[in-house]
């Protein structure tokens, strides 16, 4: 039994097919997805739908997943022709500067039960998750804690928009007693160097995971018993 993480997969679903394949990834092992599943990539609705399926999966909220969420209602009246008020800021934000066109078309073309199973889904997640691996602790959030707190018991006070888009930089971690994991910011951000690998930022023992794998780079994976990494270049 392994326990994996990967991030922002951004409806890259070949890819992440061929990380399952890679890991060989089986019924005893647990994956956690660090938030953003949908948004810019080809296949965000099927990815999201593959995961909703399986058991041992745990989605984590990240602000594209919250897009989504939140304009479910809307965008299911709209595909009921029922009466909406006209799109606002935020909608138009999400769907033409951050990819979300294609999800909502995706969406669109689902059937009202699916639309709804959907919504459910992504309001039952939260914006991180806890857990112990091996006698070592880890927390995973989207983006960042937000917030400069010591103790990982205090994460659940912190407010979900800070945990999706609390970005700290590299050394975003202020907890003592766990290792944190962050995705939202694609590892080639921080340099040339860091391209297409996992960044374990050891001064302040936090693992950025995304790899940019819709932006033409690599879709990356970490193994949390040993802290290996897997790499899956992307097909863009």
């Amino acid at each position: 039994m392994s326990t994996y993480v990967m991030s922002d997969l951004h409806g890259c679903y070949d890819e992440f097919l061929e990380m399952l394949e890679k890991i060989q990834f089986n019924e005893y092992d647990h994956l956690y997805i660090d938030g953003d599943i949908c948004d810019r990539g080809p296949k965000s609705i099927s990815l999201l739908q593959y995961i909703m399926a399986q058991k041992n999966m745990t989605a984590i909220l990240g602000n594209h997943d919250v897009w989504l969420r939140d304009f479910a209602d809307y965008l299911i009246d709209l595909k009921n022709n029922r009466q909406c008020e006209p799109a606002c800021l935020e909608l138009r934000l999400w769907m033409e500067s951050n990819g979300g066109a294609s999800t909502i078309d995706q969406f669109l073309g689902l059937s009202n039960p699916e639309c709804y199973d959907i919504k459910t889904y992504l309001e039952s997640l939260l914006p991180y998750h806890t857990l112990t691996v091996r006698n070592h602790h880890y927390s995973i959030v989207h983006a960042g804690l937000g917030s400069d707190i010591r103790d990982y018991h205090l994460i659940p006070a912190i407010s979900e928009n800070d945990l999706i888009w609390g970005d700290g930089g590299l050394a975003s971690n202020s907890l003592r007693n766990s290792t944190l994991i962050v995705g939202h910011v694609p590892t080639f951000i921080y340099g040339k160097q860091y391209e297409n690998h996992i960044i374990h930022e050891t001064t302040s023992d936090t693992f950025h995971i995304d790899g940019g794998c819709v932006f033409g780079k690599s879709l990356l994976c970490l193994r949390l018993e040993d802290q290996k990494e897997f790499v899956i270049p992307s097909n863009s």
